[in-house]
């Protein structure tokens, strides 16, 4: 049995070390975002057609880093550009601003809401 103040220096040892690695954490973190802003950066200057697809890139490279979170970042921006051009083709001859208000006439009436 260990008596209570084994115990409070068991913890104060245990939150010391924890402390101490705070500034490997936020070093690891801010090298980590470092290097996927300059590979951004890379892939716009690479792919400067995809510039204007924001939102399809950032939705396919979330979809391959999904099937394989372990992968490396930049191996993962490589996979996702076959994919980005082919969504990009796909979405290429869709109308997306005009909205029409669909027909509701329907019979035994629902109407409209």
């Amino acid at each position: 049995m260990i008596t209570k103040q084994e115990k409070e220096e068991i913890i104060n040892l245990a939150v010391e070390r924890m402390l101490l690695k705070i500034p490997d954490v936020v070093g690891n973190l801010i090298t980590n975002y470092a290097a996927k802003i300059r590979v951004n950066t890379e892939f716009y200057k690479k792919y400067p057609e995809f510039e204007k697809h924001r939102e399809i890139v950032a939705s396919m490279i979330e979809s391959v880093e999904a099937s394989d979170p372990t992968r490396e970042f930049k191996e993962i921006v490589d996979l996702a550009v076959p994919k980005i051009k082919k969504r990009i083709d796909q979405l290429k001859g869709l109308d997306t601003k005009t909205v029409s208000k669909p027909k509701l006439d329907i019979p035994y009436g629902s109407g409209e809401i």
